[in-house]
């Protein structure tokens, strides 16, 4: 009975919230906008029940003094001072000191440090054995070129090749990947909706 109780809800609130975006009625509109609101409220109380878990864990590992330990202290002080300059709003002023100076510099010391991981991949992992790797090792060696100030000296038909590849092929490339994660997202609904997946009862 329980099982099939959530089922029937399930199937409910995903029929209404779908139904939603293609009528135009009072009563399924606010039906729709009540059940999108309750799934932010929920995902809200996810993201704190994920913070209380994220500090225990970190706690556990502090008390135990398990190897790498004051990563864990660094953590759970930065989350403190976060949710104390957040207090005051997420505009207020320490919030936009702290993302400025402090979050924007890590962001891009990181990208920094993951743009020669990278390279050092793609140098291990694509060997030219066949005329598509070496499509894809000139196309990805042109972008990078390109980006570099000094392209232009190089020869001054970089960039308009790099903006070309991301431009064509890329965006190409990128909207078969997005047709195809749509039709899979659309796919997996339906499963849901027609009760083939369950993944409520998990």
């Amino acid at each position: 009975m329980k099982r099939i109780l959530l089922s029937v809800i399930a199937l409910a609130t995903a029929a209404i919230v779908l139904i939603d975006f293609f009528v135009d009625s009072p009563i399924v509109n606010q039906a729709g906008a009540l059940l999108t609101e309750g799934a932010v409220v929920l995902a809200a109380f996810a993201m704190i029940l994920g913070l209380l878990n994220l500090l225990a864990v970190h706690l556990a590992r502090m008390r135990t003094k398990e190897p790498g330990w004051p990563y864990s202290v660094v953590l759970i002080v930065t989350v403190v001072v976060m949710l104390a300059l957040g207090l005051g709003g997420p505009g207020s002023a320490p919030v936009t000191w702290a993302f400025r100076y402090v979050y924007s510099p890590l962001q891009a010391t990181m990208f920094s440090l993951l743009a020669f991981f990278i390279i050092t991949a793609v140098y291990r992992a694509f060997r030219v054995k066949s005329w598509e790797t070496a499509l894809f090792v000139a196309a990805g060696l042109i972008v990078l070129i390109g980006q570099i100030p000094l392209a232009e000296k190089l020869w001054q038909q970089f960039p308009v090749l790099k903006d070309w590849v991301l431009a064509v092929p890329a965006t190409a490339g990128m909207r078969g990947i997005l047709l195809g994660v749509a039709l899979g997202t659309i796919l997996a609904g339906l499963r849901v909706l027609l009760l083939m997946d369950r993944p409520y009862l998990e």
